[in-house]
C-alpha cells in the first residue's frame, strides 16, 4: 500500500470526495460492475447506485 500511495480505510473515509454520483442501471455482467466500483474508488466519487437487474457484489461491505 506504501508503495501505491494509497490511503487508508479510515482517511478514505474522511476525505473529500468528488461530487459525482454514478447510477449503474441494469448492467446485468458482474464484469462490467467490478471495475467501476473500482474507477469510483480510485477517483473518490461521492455515490454509486445499483439499480435494476445489475449485479451487486457479494461482500456485504457494499450491500
Amino acid at each position: 500500500m506504501d508503495e501505491l500511495a494509497r490511503v487508508s480505510t479510515e482517511e478514505f473515509k474522511e476525505q473529500e470526495k468528488t461530487p459525482l454520483v454514478v447510477v449503474l442501471n441494469n448492467v446485468r455482467s458482474m464484469y462490467n460492475v467490478g471495475p467501476l466500483f473500482r474507477t469510483c474508488d480510485g477517483f473518490a466519487v461521492e455515490a454509486l447506485y445499483l439499480c435494476g437487474i445489475t449485479a451487486c457484489p457479494p461482500h456485504s461491505l457494499y450491500v
